[in-house]
């Protein structure tokens, strides 16, 4: 028993900066950060609303609604041809880019995620740190401690919070805006298996100064839940 008490000692002995741990767990999102609960103050929307109402509820300045899930747009860039394939993964061109939605952020950054290494390693996580708020965790262990694309990719890829470098599908499950809609509160589920709970959900906290014409909406929080919490839920 003590040799696998050993072990298991030794396997979690991982040098992972402080930073990346505080980015990912110890995020301070400050109010509003229980939302997704649909409590007093914000919005609640069916997963049909998000779908048909949300073009009419972001700030003129996010830009217009192209679509909340999947990266590619219905018509082809050259024929307008659709042969159900696949589309190559593009690396988005602005990065913020305030013509985007608050879904279409938590879209591009999972994309982004899920491609991370192209065009170059780590590509995915630099995107997401393009996209994070100046107050986010992600930042202050970037400004405070020189936290890298490449050490917070490695702590990704160690945690619960690898499912973003690896999964099939992605759909909006909840969005949620605050009533000066300056803050957004998203849950996307990740598929991650055939099976209908190989799913995991994950919340975002975002906002937007929402006063000119180049603010973007961007990312105070990526969360996931513990495993442990996610199996004791379902039962």
């Amino acid at each position: 028993d003590e040799e696998e008490d050993d072990d298991e000692d030794d396997e979690q002995e991982i040098n992972f900066p402080q930073g990346a741990i505080n980015a990912a767990l110890g995020f301070d999102a400050g109010p509003g950060a229980d939302s997704m609960a649909g409590q007093d103050g914000n919005i609640t929307m069916s997963n049909q609303q998000v779908y048909s109402e949300l073009k009419d509820r972001v700030l003129d300045t996010a830009g217009g609604f192209v679509e909340l899930v999947g990266g590619a747009r219905d018509e082809d860039d050259e024929d307008g041809a659709d042969d159900g394939q696949p589309k190559p993964y593009k690396p988005p061109a602005r990065v913020p880019d305030p013509e985007l939605t608050a879904g279409e952020v938590v879209t591009t950054v999972l994309d982004a995620l899920l491609h991370n290494d192209v065009p170059n390693p780590d590509a995915g996580v630099g995107i997401l740190f393009g996209y994070s708020s100046p107050g986010s965790a992600v930042m202050s262990s970037i400004r405070d401690e020189g936290m890298t694309a490449a050490e917070y990719s490695e702590f990704l890829s160690e945690t619960e919070y690898k499912v973003v470098f690896d999964h099939s599908e992605v759909a909006i499950d909840k969005g949620d805006y605050s009533f000066d809609r300056k803050k957004a509160f998203y849950t996307a589920r990740l598929q991650t298996g055939p099976g209908a709970l190989d799913v995991v959900s994950v919340n975002f906290i975002l906002s937007t100064q929402g006063n000119e014409e180049d603010d973007c909406w961007l990312i105070d929080s990526m969360l996931i839940r513990p495993e442990k919490m996610r199996r004791r839920r379902r039962r």
